[in-house]
């Protein structure tokens, strides 16, 4: 030992040749920065992956005086050797993740001593390890339920028809529900007063929110003054002088029977007041060409008339002639339409002062009435050409039969039980006051193995180590304040839950969701929740936060304008039932949540090019606001699908570009949080953000230390814009994922399956080139991140999906990227997100600020973080994360996504407008892939997913409704027109038979978007591969000749395209492709026969025009997502079962394409390989992978 310390003195203090001198001489070829890289091994977490023992002792090498030269040297304690015999010790802990802590060690004199004192700077207490037991997810089949209720057992048996044997205690309350349809009556009623306009309603039929107006018509033909005025407390209305209110929303149950469908079981109109001698409109609800229902006097003798409508199909019913229907005094009148249920039309009743006037009458037109119709007086429609002067209205009122579904509870015993009673199976414990002992239910169909069920009416018993409780502490003063509402998470929501899948419920261990017993911590009007879901050992904790009822009363629907969205600094601890700290939820430095000694949005110095130098003391750390969530588990990780597990239910590409998508403007979108623009490219690539939140300089450092062999991005340029995001999962953390998704979003997202995810899926054990991290770690909190997103909305204190039970639920979404949205519905039916175009929004950038109040209660805290989706940008699927781990709480995130879209418009392909473009529009293609996602982790007793029931009623009746609208109508996409001068839906009829999917517009005529396109090639292979095309096709014929279609129309563009058709130009930008323009159809005079019928014939007819090559176009190169998509098109048909032989041919010459492209990038090197073509190659863009 004392020679090797003589040798190193000797270095240190001689000077001798340097390490690389040495190098050089032992055969070492390279310059020093050269020879410094080969000697960089492997990063781990601890220095046992490098080959380093733990260092637990060291000695010094003394004899030194103070400022002299000299030597200190660790020693590896090896194995063997004895432990050192400390007579003092303390002890710090350094985490691996904080790269930014700093160790401290100085001596403090004291009176009899030297004090040594040992710390460490930025480095939080490390959080505590979670649970000690071991990972199992078998659970133990009890089932528990609280004295006083009603619980359900949960049961669920995929979809077996069997008979079973039930075998119970004959003294237990068990119990078989049953659900009833049942009518109850509502009704609303609006009193004028001397208040004035708006006139408040009453009553229970519709939203508080849907006043009555009084309306001055003074356009053409109108009034120019407002002439009305009150008469002994009623409001006397005249000409061109009306009242109206807001759409109603009323919610009656649609079929795709054009005949049956909103169809209410009976519905009155009232109007109270004082008529004269003319015929005015008392009271009437319109939709026009949809839906009347219209109460008037009638011109002949003392007569009303009714006007029912539906479609073009109306008729007129006049009531007997009666006194009390005479003009000149204060009456009450109203009318009723009854609805013969599966016969044909209803009937009608007449009534004064609440009294059935004359007998029923037969109406041969069944009524129609639709969310969008208002209630009005003296007008239909705001058409004020049939009012009236001198009409005294006293008030007007609509009531109806509201259906709903009522439980009723049969007892059962012992013996024989259907699959489907058994599956509806509960427990009455109403009549328990105190807890009961455990009683074992069981079951079995017949030959079978019994299951056995223990049932608890009581208390959840969870042994010790297992998460227990959690605890809210309030930060808001600088120290931790616990909040006395305690989350005890034992109270059952569901219990026994399964997948539906025939796959997935084999594999997914059944799961228990939780909620807390008693209320929920609340502070400043924000509920702080706790939702969890058990399994075995394992516990999955998700917070969340929304308003309470006194700040929104409807949440989530509501204008949130003026009120705080964020919420107090805090922390969320977890607790075992001794009290041993199990968990803590906070700031990765261990500061608490919605910490406010950062700001909510960075500010700073930029770069010559916009991009923040954040640096190490101008850190960004993102805020939460209401719907944002937080995940905790109780292990590191949910445990893993195998390999071959993931390949037969996962749709894998054959991902051959190593240097795919690694330029600086590979991908792009922003977060206005933390940069200057939403657009700012090179945000967020997954190829070179650091794991950890890193600074300007360190990842400029990084980018010159990779790993990567493929250097394309790793330059200054390229890397620094992805300095101030990461991808750990850490609270609210959005790795790098745009909140504002219109601009486009970021493209590692923009796809059906997210980049890093789709990786993994193809290769569990791959790494990422840039630093050899696992793919498998990358991916997990990839996909845990959307908790962060804040779409999490609680209603009725539930995380529960926002159309589950009710496929087409009046709601409807506001303040949008693409404007106000929907207003056909009150605020209290409507999901507001407060975002818009950024000019509508933000006032000023860096820091960023924003509108108030419309974009946030104050103008640095935008409501939810500048957040918001619409329908064209809904590419956000967690849900794969439950096909490759063992939990559902990923499919869990992905409905509620999938719930946004479908906010924005709520159809897929069936367009309420009548325009007939979806199957090429891309938000139609993210809802199809969100159904499809949905349908394959549906569950029939979760409370937080959808049931596969419910997403099949939303498609077949969407699909459907394409098929009588659009698809076999005449004309329609079978039957297009010979004609196609008037353009629109005509053209795209015509075009589609010849191109397949297209659009048209004014400008361009009939054409092609082919990323958009390439969307919904990619979402149908998907979609084809876990199954759910095939339940299409079983569930409805109709719905299967769609499906059927819409692949065949994606095989006539693609072998048209590869075939002969790649040098169509395109117009405007790469991805554009013109089939027919107006031109063309004018010069045609609109036969579509004397058009180009193939895209070839369309190449000749651009003459000089047309493309100079299948990759290039006259504005450029074609590079990009809708080339790949193309390319990779015909090998997603093959995979789906297609067989032509065109469609072979396309897949041959999309390989050559592919594999020139490929060889001549490979062939430039490392540093540019990438620069050319595969510049935004996406992972799902390619050919599927053949296991």
């Amino acid at each position: 030992m004392n020679n090797l310390v003589d040798t190193f003195n000797d270095y240190i203090e001689n000077g001798v040749e340097t390490a690389y001198q040495t190098a050089i001489k032992n055969g070492f070829v390279g310059t020093e920065q050269e020879w410094l890289a080969s000697l960089k091994g492997q990063d781990g977490r601890d220095g046992s992956q490098v080959g380093l023992s733990a260092i637990v002792n060291w000695t010094e090498y003394t004899g030194q005086a103070a400022g002299s030269s000299g030597a200190t040297i660790l020693v590896p304690v090896t194995a063997g050797d004895p432990p050192p015999n400390l007579t003092q010790s303390a002890q710090v802990l350094l985490p691996y993740d904080a790269l930014d802590l700093g160790v401290a060690l100085y001596a403090k004199p004291q009176t009899s001593a030297l004090a040594l004192i040992i710390g460490l700077v930025n480095a939080p207490e490390p959080l505590p390890g979670g649970s000690d037991e071991e990972l199992d997810l078998s659970g133990s089949g009890t089932v528990y339920g609280d004295p006083g209720t009603i619980f359900p057992l949960g049961i669920y048996l995929a979809g077996s028809t069997a008979n079973f044997t039930l075998t119970a205690p004959s003294s237990f309350p068990l119990r078989i529900e049953r659900r009833n349809e049942i009518s109850v009556p509502v009704a609303s009623q609006w009193n004028i007063t001397s208040a004035g306009s708006p006139y408040a309603v009453a009553g229970d039929a519709v939203s508080t929110s849907n006043v009555l107006y009084k309306r001055v018509y003074s356009g053409s033909g109108g009034t120019s003054s407002d002439n009305s005025q009150m008469i002994n407390g009623r409001l006397r209305l005249m000409r061109h002088i009306h009242l109206a209110s807001d759409p109603l929303a009323l919610n009656f149950r649609q079929t795709t029977n054009d005949g049956t469908t909103q169809t209410p079981a009976s519905i009155r109109l009232t109007f109270s007041g004082i008529v004269n001698n003319d015929y005015p409109i008392l009271a009437s609800l319109y939709d026009y060409m949809v839906g009347e229902f219209t109460l008037r006097r009638h011109w002949s003798g003392n007569t009303l008339q009714v006007t029912v409508g539906r479609g073009s199909s109306q008729t007129q019913i006049t009531s007997v002639d009666d006194a009390v229907f005479a003009s000149g005094s204060l009456k009450t009148w109203s009318v009723e339409f009854i609805d013969n249920v599966g016969g044909v039309g209803g009937t009608i009743r007449f009534y004064s002062d609440g009294v059935q006037i004359g007998p029923d009458q037969t109406c041969e037109v069944k009524l129609r009435a639709t969310p969008a119709m208002a209630i009005e007086c003296n007008s239909t429609g705001n058409n004020t050409s049939d009012s009236v002067n001198n009409l005294d209205v006293a008030y007007i009122g609509v009531s109806f039969g509201k259906p709903e579904t009522q439980s009723s509870y049969d007892p059962v015993s012992s013996g024989a039980i259907s699959a489907a009673d058994l599956e509806m199976l509960c427990v009455d414990a109403r009549s328990f006051s105190t807890a009961q002992a455990p009683v074992t239910i069981s079951y079995a169909a017949a030959g079978q193995q019994a299951f056995n069920m223990e049932v608890v009416v009581g208390d959840m018993v969870l042994p010790a180590g297992r998460a227990y409780k959690v605890v809210l502490e309030d930060w808001s003063t600088g120290s931790a304040v616990p909040h006395p509402n305690e989350l005890i998470m034992t109270r059952p929501a569901a219990q026994n839950c399964r997948f539906e899948d025939a796959d997935l419920y084999g594999a997914q261990a059944p799961w228990t969701e939780v909620l807390p017993k008693g209320a929920v911590p609340n502070i400043n009007g924000i509920n702080y929740y706790c939702e969890g879901i058990r399994m075995g050992t394992y516990v999955q904790f998700q917070f969340g936060y929304d308003w309470d009822t006194t700040q929104m009363p409807h949440n989530p629907f509501g204008d949130p304008q003026g009120k705080d969205s964020y919420m107090v600094p805090h922390k969320w601890v977890i607790y075992d039932n001794t009290g041993a700290m199990l968990g803590r939820v906070q700031q990765e430095n261990g500061e608490p949540l919605n910490s406010t000694t950062t700001p909510v949005s960075w500010g700073g110095a930029l770069d010559g090019r916009g991009v923040p130098i954040v640096t190490t003391a101008n850190k960004w750390t993102p805020k939460g606001t209401v719907r944002s969530g937080v995940i905790w588990r109780s292990h590191s990780e949910p445990p893993a699908y195998s390999q071959a597990d993931i390949w037969k239910r996962v749709p894998t590409y054959d991902m051959v570009v190593p240097f795919a998508s690694q330029t600086g403007y590979s991908v792009n979108g922003g977060d206005l949080r933390v940069g200057t623009g939403e657009q700012l490219n090179g945000f967020a690539n997954y190829r070179w953000m650091p794991w950890t939140s890193s600074t300007y300089n360190d990842i400029i450092t990084a980018g010159q230390n990779t790993q990567n062999p493929w250097k394309l991005g790793s330059d200054q340029a390229g890397i620094t814009p992805n300095a101030g995001v990461w991808l750990k999962y850490t609270p609210f953390n959005q790795m790098g994922r745009s909140p504002i998704t219109g601009p486009g979003g970021v493209r590692d997202d923009r796809q059906i399956m997210p980049e890093p995810v789709a990786r993994y899926a193809r290769d569990i054990t791959t790494r990422r080139p840039h630093d050899n991290r696992e793919m498998k770690q990358i991916a997990l909190d990839y996909l845990t991140g959307y908790v962060s997103d804040p779409y999490h909305c609680f209603e009725n204190g539930r995380l529960t999906p926002l159309y589950k039970g009710n496929a087409r639920r009046p709601i409807t979404l506001r303040n949008h990227y693409y404007g106000g949205g929907e207003s056909g519905t009150p605020p209290e039916q409507a999901y507001y997100i407060q975002g818009g175009r950024p000019y509508e929004f933000v006032t000023a950038n860096n820091p960023l600020r924003v509108q108030v109040p419309y974009a946030g209660a104050t103008s640095d805290k935008p409501y939810f973080g500048t957040n918001q989706i619409d329908q064209d940008h809904a590419h956000q699927y967690p849900h794969w994360g439950s096909m490759l781990w063992q939990t559902p709480e990923f499919a869990m995130l992905g409905h509620k996504f999938g719930d946004q879209a479908r906010l924005y418009l709520p159809w897929i392909l069936n367009n309420a407008w009548g325009e007939a473009g979806e199957f090429a529009s891309r938000g139609a293609a993210w809802k199809f892939m969100h159904a499809a996602l949905a349908w394959k982790t549906g569950s029939s007793n979760s409370s937080r997913l959808y049931s596969r029931a419910d997403i099949m009623d939303w498609v077949v009746f969407d699909f459907e409704g394409f098929y009588d609208a659009f698809y076999d109508s005449t004309p329609g996409f079978l039957n297009p027109p010979v004609n196609i001068s008037e353009g629109g839906n005509a053209a795209m009829f015509a075009g589609a038979q010849r191109f397949g999917p297209c659009l048209w517009n004014s400008d361009y005529g009939v054409w092609q978007h082919e990323f958009m396109i390439g969307y919904w090639m990619s979402a149908l292979h998907a979609a084809e591969k876990i199954g759910f095309n095939k339940a299409l096709r079983d569930a409805s014929p109709k719905a299967k000749a769609v499906l059927d279609w819409l692949i065949t129309m994606h095989q006539k563009r693609i072998t048209g395209r590869l075939n002969g058709g790649m040098q169509v130009n395109s117009y405007e930008i790469d991805y554009t492709i013109p089939l027919w323009t107006p031109a063309m159809i004018s010069a045609a005079g609109g036969n579509a026969a004397n058009l180009p019928q193939t895209f070839a014939a369309l190449a000749t007819a651009q003459g000089a025009n047309k493309a100079p090559s299948w990759d290039a176009w006259t504005g450029g190169g074609r590079d990009g997502q809708s080339m790949d998509q193309l390319l990779a098109g015909p090998h997603l048909l093959l995979d789906m079962g297609r067989t032509d032989s065109a469609l072979t041919t396309a897949a041959t010459t999309s390989d050559g394409y592919f594999q020139s492209k490929l060889a001549s990038e490979t062939a430039k090197g490392a540093n540019t390989a990438g620069s050319g073509w595969f510049q935004f190659h996406q992972a799902t863009n390619n050919k599927p992978f053949k296991p």
